[in-house]
């Protein structure tokens, strides 16, 4: 009897043990990928539509590492001053890159309207820090204001505004939170 208790014993020891290692192996897994993680952000196509900045972005996700790993795609945003411009839809699509490998998130789209009152500040603010000299006229209409922006807004400016804008994401590897954020160029 007794050397069945330990028989026992023995193998949920065991079992136990071997759960903890698997455990522990993973978050070291994890941890090594986070730490030789690579992200690229590469500008598409830019271009006023529909009274709206429309950027495409493609995010690159390089994995250095011998290790494969999956991860849920990252909500993305566009900010300016810390004012969260235009957000990428929420999604529970996993992400997973092979070892060694690369994985693209292709044509994410932002909209922002140029219309909305709050935009309208921050892009006449954008302006005005690139360089372009437009000024808020705060005794004309705002439908004046909001066409002379319009009119202001040219591919040759939109890629004058581009290195005040920030894209931010945090990527969720396991329990491990990977934030990232670089200007855009």
């Amino acid at each position: 009897m007794n050397v069945k208790k330990v028989l026992i014993g023995t193998a949920i020891a065991a079992v136990v043990g071997y759960l903890i290692y698997k455990g522990t192996q993973k978050t070291f897994e994890a941890k090594a990928f986070v730490d030789q993680l690579n992200f690229n952000i590469k500008l598409g196509k830019i271009a006023i539509q529909n009274k709206k900045l429309v950027i495409k972005l493609n995010i690159e996700f390089i994995n250095p590492t011998k290790l494969s790993v999956s991860f849920e795609k990252p909500t993305v945003q566009i900010k300016y001053n810390g004012s969260v411009l235009a957000q990428s839809k929420i999604s529970k699509d996993i992400v997973t890159i092979k070892p060694q490998g690369m994985s693209v998130l292709k044509d994410m789209t932002f909209e922002i309207p140029i219309l909305s009152l709050q935009t309208v500040s921050l892009f006449a603010d954008m302006l005005s820090k690139a360089g372009e000299g437009f000024k808020f006229d705060k005794n004309a209409k705002l439908t004046e204001n909001i066409t002379n922006l319009i009119n202001t807004l040219s591919n040759n400016v939109l890629t004058k505004l581009l290195p005040l804008l920030e894209v931010a994401m945090v990527v969720y590897v396991g329990d491990i939170a990977i934030p990232y954020s670089t200007k855009l160029s």
